[in-house]
């Protein structure tokens, strides 16, 4: 039998005696992958594959180097964080990690800068529970269960980020008592509205047409800047105060021959504060100098090119950005996407090389890597096809 098909089997085998469903993913040499959703704890995968590779039926797996990793959701997020509430253990490890985090200031961020250290600690502290519980998809008692879908609806459903679950429990009314259901409620900023930050009336908008009508005699036009000299010349024809923006790089849409970049003086907008000291205070928009770098073929005019609707960000997550948010161009959006997520990956299998290959970590990096290569093979082929369907 072969090597891949014994490895098939095994798999089988073992999403057999632990009920979830396991997979078994050739990556290199010796090494093979081992993933499996919610189910059991690493520790107990490890026990149960020792006694899989003991039989004759899997001895050819017995010399290749398994790295086992479990997968978690949402929903188990919400189950663990429930159940350590109930049982009262919730409180003083929050308590605890966040006066931890406080008294030892960290420069790296868990995915959000708007977190607390109250959310740290608590992300932290489920984070673990999921880690050492077996099967954590599971509610831990009955009462737990209302809760659980309460928490998932309040922060999206069942793909809700543990981002989103973390401030709103939190920030819950009570916790779970008797036989009357708890009762969550999202954070207050997020149920009450933030005002408008571009606020004008009509004195602040003359006075904007005003200010643009002047920088226009200074600027009629986007044009090249290919001196110091040329553009001294343009500065001194524009307000002192005009604020100035270095923007993006831009490119002309598709193949270029000859490739050149040139940078181009252009109006943009900006939005200041009304109250320099209070950032969160209504902004006006106020005309403003951009200079940005456009890659155009050789000899086109870059300044009449970067007034054109084709030019696009050249950064591909920009540009992907510009592509599915604003144009629509779906095929483009998410071949760009498709790049970025494949770029992600390579960085993450060069940061590979500097974990021990038989450290847990190790697996999970390389698992979480070629998932990502498959995903952006998926969205490349599914692009045409989300063209279609959208038009």
């Amino acid at each position: 039998m072969s090597r891949t098909r014994q490895a098939a089997r095994l798999a089988a085998h073992l999403s057999e005696v632990t009920g979830v469903t396991v997979s078994l993913v050739y990556d290199s040499g010796p090494r093979w992958n081992m993933s499996w959703p919610d189910g059991p704890t690493r520790d107990q995968m490890r026990a149960h594959l020792t006694e899989a590779l003991a039989r004759r039926d899997f001895a050819d797996m017995r010399d290749r180097k398994l790295h086992l990793h479990r997968g978690t959701s949402s929903r188990a997020w919400a189950a663990r964080a429930v159940a350590s509430r109930r049982e009262g253990t919730l409180a003083p490890a929050v308590a605890e990690g966040a006066a931890w985090r406080r008294s030892h200031p960290s420069p790296y961020r868990l995915g959000n800068s708007d977190l607390t250290p109250e959310d740290y600690a608590l992300l932290l502290h489920v984070e673990q529970l999921i880690e050492d519980t077996a099967y954590p998809e599971r509610a831990s008692a009955p009462e737990d269960e209302p809760l659980i879908e309460q928490l998932l609806a309040a922060a999206g459903g069942r793909g809700a980020s543990e981002y989103k679950m973390a401030p709103i429990l939190l920030n819950a009314d009570r916790a779970p008592s008797g036989e009357e259901p708890p009762q969550l409620r999202p954070v207050a900023s997020e149920e009450q509205p933030m005002p408008p930050r571009i606020r004008m009336d009509a004195q602040e908008t003359e006075a904007a047409e005003t200010a643009t009508a002047r920088f226009i005699q200074g600027l009629p036009g986007a044009r090249e800047v290919t001196t110091t000299g040329e553009l001294a010349a343009i500065l001194a024809r524009l307000p002192a105060d005009t604020p100035l923006f270095l923007a993006d790089p831009v490119a002309h849409p598709g193949a270029v021959e000859d490739p050149v970049h040139a940078v181009v003086a252009h109006l943009t907008a900006c939005a200041e504060p009304s109250d320099p000291d209070d950032l969160n205070s209504e902004h006006r928009m106020r005309p403003a100098l951009g200079l940005t770098t456009i890659r155009v073929g050789y000899g086109q005019d870059a300044g009449a090119e970067f007034e054109r609707d084709g030019v696009e960000p050249s950064d591909k997550l920009a540009r992907a950005e510009n592509r599915l948010d604003s144009t629509g161009n779906l095929v483009g959006g998410i071949r760009d996407a498709a790049d970025v997520v494949e770029m992600i990956a390579e960085l993450l299998d060069a940061g590979a090389k500097f974990i021990p290959s038989d450290h847990d970590a190790h697996a999970t990096v390389t698992v979480e890597t070629s998932r990502l290569r498959h995903a952006a093979e998926r969205l490349r082929k599914a692009a045409p096809d989300a063209q279609k369907a959208s038009e």
